[in-house]
């Protein structure tokens, strides 16, 4: 057996978008997520090509299994035409980014027409049926290794993979967060794990001064609530990432002591509903279904549909809604701190911003006197050797 690791990433190197990573562990041909990504309005996706002229991958049958972190479009947008490559391949993910991702990928594709043709939605339908779903400190294996799941925030079903063979032990992070946010609790790793490789998903792992408002979602919420109340406008907020929406519904929900209607469209209504089944509590009684014609009261409506420029929706105050569900440069370095692995390969990595101090969480690691972590800025379509 070759006993060597090797890691690629495809996509989501050292940029944000179409993330999908290529683990070679105890001879097996691995996928990390499948996004998709958009940049200037023009859609990309992760370059398989460039994994089929490797060593390993002749052909994309010969990939055994594939992991899928969360339910964002980043990393599960390119997900359907990828099983369409790989039909010998296994699918994992958890019963909820299960749930959200047949929502992004199949509900959604037909409301906005991007799926018509009915034997198109069969055929997806068919694959969306093939993935398996897995829990939270369940472990799976493979035969010369095995993998566990555990819980990573971020959103609900968010989910790290530790894989382990008998001399290896690698973690990929996905997306996390160490903190709460209004539908889940911050990520959960059992301590003492003495982990070889840790690939991370490190958004800001070169914005050491940025730091996330922890209130931002919560302050965004009152202050839609206050608008309502007090000056009796009607306020759409029109949610671009379907789990921001959700996230934001909660925390009016929490905070809205007046009993404001909140307005949801279908879409929105319906996954909500379906998180709902999963033991996830999000409506109450002042939500309400839109219908055809506005409410006379003032009230808060939630929309997934970006084309609001019509005349149905000329009386609203449009509200932009801004807020991040990644931990920031600080609660990074506390992750590797914690997680202390001998590598991290970074990656889903945002560009250095113009004006920031020229430094990155490597030189930040290299300050802490009990970090033994060597740093990997993993550039994409290049093979590494871990």
């Amino acid at each position: 057996m070759d006993k060597n690791i090797y890691f690629e990433a495809l996509g989501g190197g050292q940029r944000v978008g179409a993330s999908s990573y290529y683990l070679r562990f105890c001879e097996h041909n691995i996928l990390l997520d499948a996004g998709t990504g958009k940049e200037k309005n023009t859609e990309f996706y992760p370059d398989y090509y460039a994994l089929q002229t490797s060593p390993f991958v002749q052909s994309m049958n010969q990939i055994d299994q594939i992991f899928i972190s969360h339910a964002h479009t980043d990393h599960v947008g390119y997900l359907l035409e990828l099983m369409k490559q790989t039909q010998n391949a296994k699918v994992f993910m958890t019963p909820i980014t299960k749930i959200l991702s047949e929502f992004q990928l199949y509900d959604r594709s037909i409301t906005e027409r991007k799926l018509t043709d009915e034997s198109a939605m069969l055929a997806a339908r068919s694959l969306l049926d093939k993935i398996i779903a897995v829990n939270f400190t369940q472990t799976v294996n493979f035969g010369s290794y095995q993998a566990t799941f555990f819980p990573a925030g971020h959103i609900p079903g968010a989910m790290m993979i530790l894989f382990e063979s008998d001399n290896k032990k690698i973690l990929y992070t996905g997306d996390y967060s160490l903190n709460n946010t209004a539908l889940t609790s911050g990520c959960s790793v059992p301590d003492g794990l003495d982990i070889d490789t840790m690939i991370m998903c490190g958004l800001h792992a070169k914005h050491p001064e940025h730091v996330s408002d922890s209130n931002a979602l919560y302050e965004n919420a009152e202050n839609v609530l206050l608008q309502t109340a007090v000056f009796r406008q009607y306020i759409m907020c029109c949610v671009p990432q379907l789990s921001k929406g959700i996230e934001f519904l909660k925390a009016l929900n929490e905070s809205n002591k007046d009993g404001i209607p909140i307005y949801l469209d279908w879409s929105i209504l319906n996954i909500v509903r379906k998180i709902e089944s999963m033991s996830v509590p999000i409506l109450n009684r002042y939500n309400k279904l839109i219908g055809d014609h506005t409410p006379i009261e003032p009230h808060i409506y939630l929309t997934l549909n970006q084309k609001t420029n019509n005349n149905k929706y000329r009386l609203y105050h449009q509200q932009k809604i801004n807020f991040s569900l990644h931990d920031d440069f600080s609660d990074m370095r506390k992750f590797i701190k914690k997680i202390n692995p001998r590598q991290a390969v970074i990656v889903h990595c945002g560009k250095e911003r113009s004006g920031e101090l020229n430094s990155s969480i490597e030189q930040e690691m290299l300050l802490e006197p009990d970090c033994r972590t060597q740093f990997i800025f993993a550039e994409e379509k290049q093979l590494y050797k871990l």
